[in-house]
C-alpha cells in the first residue's frame, strides 16, 4: 500500500478528522457493549480517535483493546495521546505497528503475548479496508482476522457504499478539481481540494488531493497526497466474509444502524466466525 503523505504529518491529519462530526463512536461503544469481549482489535487506529475513548469504555467494563497502525508517525501520535490518559486506560490499551495484510506478523511481534483465536472482536473502522485494493491483500486481511478472532466472534468493517454516479462521472477522464473540505481550529486552517479518477475494471478510485494549511503564525504549507481506494460493492464484501470463514450477521447503511439499502452513505458490515 503506497503511503498518503497526510499520513506523515499527523497534525493534519487530526485537524482533518477531529473538527469533522464524523459520527461513528457512539455506533462502535454500543456494539462493544452488545458484545462484553474480553480482548478487542482495530486494525489501522490512526493517530488514536477511536481507540482511545474505546480504551476508556475497556477501563470501565473490563476489556481490553489493542490498536494496530502501519505508519510510524501515526502511532506515535497516538501513543503520545495515550500517555495523558489515566492509569486505569493505559492498562486496558495496547499500541503496535501492525499492517491489516500481515496480523500473524504484527501479533506475534508482540513478544508471545496473544495467540491465535485470542481476540472476541476485531475492528476495521473509517475506511481501512478501502487501502485492500487486490484481492489478495483483502484475502489476506480477512483470512488473518478470522485466525486471530475465536470461533463466534465478531468481524466488523466500515466502508463507504459505492456512489455510481460519482464512480461514473469520474470514469475515463476523471472529475474536474474541488473543493471538499475546509476546517480550522486553534488557529489553524486546512482546505483540501480534490480530483478523482475511477477504473471500472480494477474497481479502484484515485483521489488526488492537494492540501493547502495555514498555520497560526500565518505560514502557509502546501502538498499533495493520493489515496487509491477499492471500491466495495455489497454482495461481493458479502462474498468475502464467507470465502473466509465467516456469516454474515448484519449489513447497515449508517452509524443509526438501519439496513443498508441502494441509498445509503456507508456500509457497515458485520461478520460471525464460524
Amino acid at each position: 500500500m503506497a503511503v498518503e503523505e497526510v499520513y506523515l504529518r499527523p497534525d493534519d491529519y487530526e485537524l482533518e478528522t477531529l473538527t469533522r462530526d464524523i459520527g461513528d463512536l457512539p455506533f462502535w461503544v454500543d456494539l462493544l457493549r452488545r458484545e462484553h469481549p474480553a480482548r478487542v482489535l482495530e486494525i489501522g487506529c490512526g493517530c488514536g480517535r477511536l481507540t482511545l475513548p474505546l480504551a476508556r469504555l475497556g477501563a470501565a467494563r473490563g476489556f481490553t483493546i489493542t490498536g494496530l497502525e502501519v505508519e510510524p508517525a501515526m502511532l506515535c501520535r497516538a501513543q503520545e495521546h495515550a500517555r495523558d490518559e489515566t492509569p486505569e486506560t493505559q492498562r486496558a490499551l495496547r499500541l503496535a505497528p501492525g499492517d491489516a495484510r500481515d496480523l500473524d506478523a504484527a501479533l506475534q511481534a508482540r513478544g508471545g503475548a496473544t495467540s491465535p483465536h485470542s481476540f472476541d472482536v476485531i475492528l476495521m473502522t473509517y475506511g481501512i479496508a478501502h487501502h485492500l485494493t487486490t484481492t489478495d491483500q483483502q484475502l489476506s486481511a480477512w483470512r488473518g482476522a478470522r485466525r486471530w478472532l475465536r470461533a463466534g466472534g465478531l468481524l466488523a468493517v466500515d466502508v463507504c457504499a459505492p456512489d455510481l454516479s460519482r464512480l461514473s462521472t469520474g470514469r475515463d477522464c476523471g472529475t474536474p478539481r474541488r473543493l471538499d473540505l475546509e476546517v480550522s481550529r486553534d488557529g489553524r486552517t486546512l482546505r483540501r481540494t480534490v480530483a478523482t479518477r475511477y477504473c471500472a475494471a480494477t474497481q479502484v478510485e484515485r483521489l488526488d488531493y492537494d492540501y493547502a494549511v495555514t498555520e497560526a503564525d500565518g505560514s502557509q504549507r502546501r502538498y499533495r497526497s493520493a489515496f487509491a481506494m477499492r471500491v466495495y460493492f455489497p454482495r461481493e464484501l458479502e462474498l468475502l466474509f464467507h470465502a473466509t470463514g465467516f456469516t454474515v450477521e448484519r449489513m447497515m447503511g449508517s452509524y443509526a444502524g438501519e439496513p443498508y439499502t441502494a441509498r445509503s452513505p456507508l456500509l457497515l458490515t458485520l461478520g460471525r466466525a464460524m
